[in-house]
């Protein structure tokens, strides 16, 4: 396992130098009888939220003392992941196992020095994480934050449904791009599955550029036209096939309109420039010779 270099890292957290510090009791908390080293967890062995709770209101059984130990043992851990906390922490919630010690949720988690923010990131984060782990094995805490929208408007299956349906599209996902993505997303809009829903909202803003009635300006305002179908299908036709000279699965209209523009406009690196002056001067004789009356 990679050594991450702060308690605040370690617990999927992050902030500015004083919740770090705070953080870091955390770690030096231990419970009772958790003296031993402390062996390695996964989702499966942390105790789930849906047990009954005991009927003392201030009480724990024998079982639920268990089950406390174990949560904050998790919490304890250096090496505990931010779903592996998250998902301690919606136990200790949802069966209320601070009660005997603390009058709300919120007062234990000020004893473990944990806002409430980070708690609640971190237990809706989890079963999204339960869910991509089976796919992506090195998931990344910022993939699952940057997705957190989407399982809030959409549910974990549709959030999963886009992660897999960037991974295909693009050659690496990163955070920003799956914060961009999600950031154009409309919003549920009821008339099917909500995976089916986000899987074709997502597919439109990748090639949004391709299927919008894109228009250009031929004279002045108001006298736009709309870009020619043929040409639009052209181009699509062209960008798959770049897509697959690149060894690429997808390439979206808007990344190569970029590409196209950036290589335009290079001042160190003229050859699209010159290319596209040859290109239309080239046109101009072909319109030229096809228009000249016949003498």
């Amino acid at each position: 396992m990679t050594e991450i270099e702060t308690t605040a890292d370690r617990f999927g957290l992050s902030g500015p130098p004083r919740r770090s510090r705070g953080l870091a009791n955390l770690a030096r908390k231990k419970p009772a009888a958790q003296e031993q080293e402390a062996a390695p967890f996964t989702l499966e062995t942390i105790p789930g939220s849906s047990a009954e709770t005991g009927p003392d209101p201030t009480t724990l059984t024998e079982a639920e003392r268990a089950d406390l130990t174990t949560c904050q043992a998790v919490l304890q851990q250096h090496h505990a992941s931010f779903w592996l906390t998250g998902k301690a922490l919606e136990t200790i919630s949802k069966r209320r196992l601070y009660r005997a010690d603390h009058p709300t949720f919120e007062a234990f988690l000020e004893d473990w020095d944990i806002t409430p923010a980070d708690a609640y990131r971190m237990m809706n984060g989890w079963p999204l994480a339960n869910r991509l782990l089976r796919d992506v094995p090195k998931l990344t805490r910022s993939h699952v934050e940057a997705l957190l929208p989407v399982v809030n408007r959409y549910g974990v299956e549709a959030a999963a449904t886009l992660h897999a349906l960037l991974r295909d599209s693009l050659p690496k996902v990163t955070a920003a791009a799956i914060a961009q993505v999600v950031r154009e997303l409309p919003g549920p809009d009821g008339e099917d599955d909500p995976a089916q829903q986000i899987h074709r909202q997502a597919q439109r803003v990748l090639t949004a550029s391709a299927d919008d009635p894109a228009e250009e300006e031929e004279g002045g305002k108001g006298t736009a036209a709309p870009v020619d179908a043929h040409l639009r299908q052209a181009v699509k036709r062209r960008a798959l096939q770049l897509a697959e000279d690149l060894k690429r699965s997808r390439l979206s209209t808007r990344e190569l309109n970029r590409a196209l523009a950036e290589a335009f406009a290079d001042p160190e690196d003229d050859r699209v420039y010159r290319a596209v002056r040859r290109w239309m001067k080239d046109r101009e004789k072909v319109k030229a010779q096809v228009t000249e009356p016949e003498g």
